[in-house]
């Protein structure tokens, strides 16, 4: 009779490991999607530095960006996102923002929901930026 219940506490042991491996953690790591202040943003831009699959997106207007932006960003205007979503990486590290953050956010969102792992929201746009006396070229 112990030898039944021994078995049987086994078998449940054996189930348990068996469940617990095929149903784990997948080996992909979960989305980073947050919003950060430009401080912690300015030190990201100055961390991944030139790396090919860091890129900083300006959503807003081409004008906007004309009148001023973050240095080595790129101008994909907010109205026509989902057309260029398909050519971006999700696999890359992207910095978003817009005048304040509210266009930034809705790209933010579609980002995530298109797969992106890791994307960084600047908390007040580039008019944090400018308050925190961050650089910024083309005024």
């Amino acid at each position: 009779m112990a030898n039944q219940y021994l078995l049987l506490a086994f078998g449940c042991i054996i189930t348990a490991v068996l469940i617990g491996g095929c149903s784990g953690a997948s080996s992909t790591p979960d989305p980073v999607i947050r919003t950060v202040p430009p401080t912690e943003a300015y030190a990201l831009i100055h961390e991944m530095g030139q790396r090919p699959e860091f890129v900083i997106i300006d959503v807003r207007r081409p004008d906007e960006f004309a009148a001023g932006h973050i240095p080595g960003a790129v101008n994909i205007d907010s109205a026509t996102f989902p057309e260029y979503i398909t050519g971006l990486d999700p696999g890359g590290v992207y910095v978003v923002y817009c005048q304040r953050g509210g266009r930034s956010a809705g790209v933010c969102t579609m980002m995530q929901e298109a797969g992106f792992g890791e994307v960084y929201e600047i908390e007040g746009g580039i008019s944090a930026w400018k308050v925190a006396g961050l650089p910024v070229t083309g005024e």
